[in-house]
């Protein structure tokens, strides 16, 4: 396949989705709830965001918050916000308040698109100067389905002003002007460094198009027209945002949008032809898995399923190619490889370039190569160390770390004035150029493919004067991939019942951090190991 069939790397992300509208007009852009949107109508749609973002006066370089799943709103916000020049500050959406506190004051954003469901939870964020919009799952659904929502789920919603809805940004005009800067910030999102500390990405339209330009390649599907990608993934996650939606509009496809993940839903959406080719975490492909009616000829449909965000267990590959094999499928499920620094996937397994045990081969426009992460040495092949990147998809940088030299830490130069990014994982690569991933450097534990900081979840139980010191690890978990397994150390002077402090640390973890960080087991330990400095030994404990 000619690996040059993608976007046009230099525009804007607005820039691509106008191309796919000009080129495509009628070819379906969304699919959500068993509803199609052509791409003419998408292209409206963004349009009158803009237009509505533009006339409450924001524009080049604001950035705008966004705490959405996979609806509607989310994409058109996306390429709006993009087509007036401001920035997506796309966070998880089921962050509570204290997180979308802190996240607001470190971006300094002041307007904030919401669930409905979570509109009355952030309202009072107007007190202190954020604007609050509230868009609803149910704003392109039908009359009916409209109302069954919102009777449904009426107790949670409240009372919401028309004017704090994005639904009245439906019936403004069309924004016909828009950005070309392509190297500028497009998107801010959330990840991790090697200290677990939570660091705010910056990515450039350039390095998200140049991602896209070989969307091509890796599903191995030249002609766009009706091949539909599973978007379950967030898109506050580089593999959601990218893979299930900006790849796909790109070249004329169809991002099929699911806000929550539903086995029976997706199993429909198979059946009918209008999913091709699947992205998701291990867990996602082990649910499937279990369901009879996932099995015979409708398997046929899909073309081929990409997994990452988490270890791969070598059994869910086995079962799932073996159940593709024995109902003639072409499908195979790849493992990739890939950061948020990067956008997302930088190396990936295809039809046509896979390698078993390897988490693929590196993209067209992305190099590799190995070091010791202590001289920096260039290992070359076959040995173990730390995995550099270098090429177009590149992110901007940390716009917010807790350490200040973050992106010092993490980017270096080449006597050949090349840049490179180190990844902090432990990998080795072969003369093909295909990476096989060993471990992560970095702290951070993944459950359900959601990023958990320990050192969060320390933070946060430390906040207790009864606790003297914890440590947090992950630990495996067939349903979850991870989960957090909390040590902790009461302080000597606590006479309270072990149970109570038990409750009140899972408590306030999830109050603080969310439901993710809730840990499978707190053990109460008399002490805990230390190394030769004083810090707390992880590697005992794991």
């Amino acid at each position: 396949m000619n690996v040059e069939l993608g976007c046009k790397k230099e525009q804007s992300i607005y820039q691509t989705i106008l191309d796919s509208a000009t080129r495509w007009p009628r070819n379906t852009a969304l699919i959500y709830m068993g509803h199609k949107f052509k791409y003419d109508y998408l292209l409206k749609r963004i349009n009158q965001f803009a237009y509505s973002l533009k006339e409450m006066g924001y524009g080049r370089g604001d950035i705008i918050t966004v705490c959405l799943p996979n609806i509607p709103d989310a994409v058109y916000l996306l390429y709006a916000i993009n087509q007036i020049g401001a920035i997506s500050n796309i966070v998880h959406p089921s962050f509570n308040y204290t997180q979308m506190e802190e996240n607001l004051n470190i971006t300094g954003s002041k307007i904030l698109f919401c669930l409905d469901l979570s509109y009355q939870m952030f309202k009072p964020l107007e007190k202190r100067g954020v604007k609050v919009f509230s868009c609803s799952p149910a704003n392109e659904l039908n009359l009916i389905e409209a109302l069954v929502y919102k009777y449904q789920n009426r107790s949670k919603i409240g009372h919401i002003e028309h004017d704090k809805t994005c639904l009245k940004f439906y019936f403004n005009k069309r924004e016909t002007d828009y950005n070309t800067r392509y190297n500028d910030d497009a998107v801010l999102l959330n990840s991790g460094g090697t200290s677990g500390k939570a660091k705010i990405i910056a990515l450039s339209s350039f390095a998200m198009n140049a991602l896209a330009h070989y969307g091509p390649w890796i599903i191995d599907v030249e002609d766009g027209k009706d091949i539909g990608m599973f978007a379950v993934l967030p898109m506050f996650h580089g593999f959601g945002l990218e893979m299930g939606v900006h790849i796909m509009l790109s070249f004329g496809a169809v991002s099929v949008l699911m806000p929550k993940f539903n086995r029976d839903q997706t199993i429909k959406y198979i059946k009918k032809g209008q999913i091709q080719i699947m992205i998701g975490i291990p867990i996602i492909y082990e649910a499937l898995l279990t369901k009879k009616n996932f099995n015979g000829k409708m398997l046929r449909n899909l073309n081929i399923a990409f997994v990452g965000g988490d270890f791969v267990p070598s059994n869910l590959l086995k079962n799932f190619n073996e159940l593709m094999i024995e109902n003639k499928s072409r499908c195979r499920l790849r493992e990739g490889y890939g950061l948020t620094e990067t956008v997302c996937v930088c190396s990936v397994n295809t039809h046509k370039h896979h390698k078993a045990g390897t988490s693929g081969m590196a993209l067209p426009n992305v190099r590799f190569k190995v070091i010791d992460p202590t001289t920096m040495e260039d290992l070359g092949f076959n040995k173990e160390g730390e995995l550099c990147i270098a090429g177009e998809t590149l992110m901007n940088g940390y716009v917010y770390s807790s350490d200040p030299k973050a992106n010092q830490h993490t980017f270096f130069t080449d006597k050949d004035g090349t840049k490179w990014l180190r990844t902090g994982d432990f990998v080795s690569l072969d003369e093909d150029n295909y990476v096989t991933f060993k471990q992560r450097l970095k702290r951070i534990i993944k459950v359900s493919g959601i990023p958990v900081f320990p050192s969060m979840v320390e933070d946060s139980t430390s906040d207790y004067s009864f606790v003297y010191e914890c440590a947090a690890i992950g630990v495996p978990d067939q349903k979850h991939g991870h989960m957090i397994k909390l040590f902790v150390v009461l302080h000597r002077e606590y006479k309270g019942n072990v149970e109570d402090a038990v409750r009140a640390i899972e408590d306030k973890i999830v109050r603080d951090l969310g439901i993710y960080a809730k840990p499978k087991e707190i053990v109460i330990v008399d002490k805990l190991p230390h190394t030769f400095v004083g810090k707390i030994d992880v590697n005992k404990l794991q």
